[in-house]
């Protein structure tokens, strides 16, 4: 969607402080995945489903107020490529949105928030899983003035970003955040670029020096801390609004020439001094900026063209809704609410095919895997839609769980269902890549599709270290290397270090191994020469060594590899180490389970059970 011929609007900012109104929306945000709900078990669900092109909403309002906040998501989503041409707006992935009628609706996903004397009033929230992505919003608010979707914007936003430009730096990724979150959507038009609400005032009590902006991380007391982070946010708005409002900043092509920065330098700092130039001249321009009384945005006519053929909507019963309701309060890590509630709806529907298939995800979660693959099956034999079922099946077939292990056939027709229900899902692709490397069924096969992979979802360093596993398994040390040096240049946070730790520390295991059976086959050395197993990270292709059969969320896919391999080459004790280390910085209730119950099976192994 191009700007030309759009027209540029002035925005004042409003004469009031409403700075802590975004704060509350974060802590909103953040504390809608911890607090309890009440159940009201006695009401009967009445919701519609309806879907477009690119999102699928559940409501008890109505398919009317469904199909207007759908075609609101469609806007924001037309935008994008507004200021960014080029940008892939499609996420690989289901993006559920849940329209809620009033706050006693919107309460009964997230109660706790609307609680106390003084309860946060937020018109919607986004929360994100590793399947699907949700936002709620709620109706009954003024949508023309609050912004009232602020929150689900900005983090939708940062999907989008995410899967194009893998690791920017953290100004650059909340500053455009902010940009889109602050979006407006009216009947025919959309305000891009507005003033998020309070940056302004937070900005004229102060800032920070542009060299420390254009450093902050994830770690940093100015990202973390109350009042700091509050200056981060506006400041970095404000950057990112000159970037892309201000005339002379555009026709310098400033922000492309950071974008082509960033692909080479070795920090942030570099890129911007690149970049941008004199820095201390782009921070007086900012200062300058951050004074104005009065800011451009653009007036963009609402472009996106949906007639009645866009959408499909159908009422849900009352199981399916209690499904819904169950679906998120478990990705919000509200197990035992979420099972309440899954168990009222398999008390009405037991035999439904989605009573059945969120019935076994909700049992992958908590570790049950007998219970969940019955019910998956249960629900794939009855033509389940939805893509996780089969999806789980072939997991839960390459992780040894079945008793009557199915062969490649069956587990490649598990995942080119899946594909077929949800082409562009990494996971899918990336299980394919396992099987198709599986005792080298097909090696070009598995590298292409470990590559798509990749390619769908570029920010998960997890996802590479399985690709590098893969070129492991297949022989092809060189590719394997090249994954590691990427895996160190694009590390930036903890986890992703981590991540790249341990894939180095496998590859390095690998070669002397390699080494060591080298020498092993020396002529004349008296010894038999060793075979090298298929995949380093396949226990089973060890003789002697009993398959290590255990589930781990995507997340921890490389601690899991990690785990396997210590196994292989005898070292329990390690991978007992690992697991122990990993449970206090689980995420939920549901990786708490996983590696709880992967250190019960290690310690029964050492035991000798």
């Amino acid at each position: 969607m191009a700007v030309e011929g759009a027209f540029i609007g002035i925005q004042r900012e409003k004469d009031r402080d409403l700075s802590m109104s975004r704060l509350m929306r974060i802590a909103f945000l953040v504390g809608a995945t911890t607090f309890g709900v009440a159940l009201h078990a006695a009401r009967k669900e009445s919701w519609v489903e309806v879907r477009s092109p690119h999102f699928i909403a559940y409501s008890d309002a109505g398919e009317s107020e469904a199909r207007k906040t759908l075609e609101g998501f469609e806007a924001i989503q037309s935008v994008f490529t507004a200021v960014i041409p080029g940008l892939q707006v499609d996420l690989h992935k289901p993006m559920i949105i849940l329209v809620t009628e009033n706050q006693d609706s919107m309460r009964r996903f997230v109660p706790k928030a609307f609680e106390g004397k003084d309860p946060t009033r937020a018109g919607g929230l986004f929360l994100q899983g590793h399947e699907r992505n949700y936002a709620i919003v709620r109706l009954d608010i003024d949508h023309q003035d609050d912004q009232p979707y602020f929150v689900v914007f900005h983090e939708y936003t940062h999907n989008v970003v995410h899967q194009n430009f893998p690791n920017l730096p953290t100004w650059l990724d909340e500053g455009i955040a902010d940009y889109y979150g602050s979006t407006e959507i009216r009947t025919k038009q959309v305000f891009l670029g507005r003033i998020p609400l309070g940056h302004l005032q937070t900005l004229r009590r102060g800032r920070m020096p542009l060299a420390e902006l254009l450093a902050v991380t994830h770690d940093s007391p100015h990202y973390q801390e109350g009042l700091k982070a509050g200056t981060f946010y506006a400041q970095s708005w404000a950057l990112v609004h000159y970037l892309f409002m201000d005339e002379r900043a555009r026709k310098a092509g400033l922000f492309g020439a950071y974008l082509k920065a960033l692909a080479h330098a070795s920090d942030p700092l570099s890129a911007a001094r690149e970049g941008f130039g004199d820095l201390g001249q782009l921070e007086g321009e900012l200062a300058n900026y951050c004074s104005r009384p009065t800011y451009t945005y653009w007036n963009l006519p609402l472009r996106v063209s949906l007639t009645n053929h866009d959408f499909t909507a159908r009422p849900i019963g009352e199981a399916e809704a209690l499904v819904v309701r169950a679906e998120f309060l478990l990705q919000s890590g509200l197990e035992k609410e979420g099972f309440a509630l899954l168990d009222q709806a398999r008390a009405t529907a037991p035999e439904a095919p989605v009573v059945l298939a969120t019935w076994g995800l909700a049992n992958l979660r908590k570790g049950d895997y007998d219970t969940a693959q019955m019910a998956l099956r249960a629900a794939f034999d009855m033509d389940c839609r939805d893509f996780r079922v089969p999806y789980h099946l072939a997991l839960l077939a390459q992780e040894h769980w079945f008793k009557t292990p199915p062969g490649s056939a069956r587990v490649l027709g598990w995942l080119e269902a899946a594909r077929t229900l949800m082409p562009d899902f990494p996971g899918i692709h990336m299980a394919l890549s396992r099987e198709y490397a599986r005792n080298a069924l097909d090696p070009e096969r598995a590298i292409k599709e470990g590559v798509l992979a990749v390619k769908f979802d570029p920010n998960d360093l997890a996802v590479r270290a399985n690709l590098g596993m893969i070129f492991l398994s297949l022989g092809r040390l060189d590719e394997a290397r090249q994954i590691g040096e990427q895996l160190t240049r694009l590390a930036v946070s903890k986890y992703e270090k981590g991540v790249a730790a341990s894939y180095q520390a496998q590859l390095e295991q690998f070669v002397d191994s390699c080494d060591a059976q080298a020498k092993a086959a020396v002529p004349d050395s008296g010894a038999p020469a060793l075979v090298s197993p298929t995949s380093p990270t396949d226990p089973g292709n060890q003789p002697g060594i009993k398959p290590l059969k255990f589930w781990l969320p995507d997340r921890l896919s490389a601690l899991g590899t990690e785990v396997r391999t210590a196994v292989m080459q005898g070292r329990l004790d390690d991978a007992i180490k690992m697991v122990k280390n990993a449970i206090p910085t689980a995420k939920g209730q549901y990786e708490q389970q996983s590696l709880k119950s992967l250190l019960a099976h290690l310690k029964a192994r050492k035991a000798g059970y």
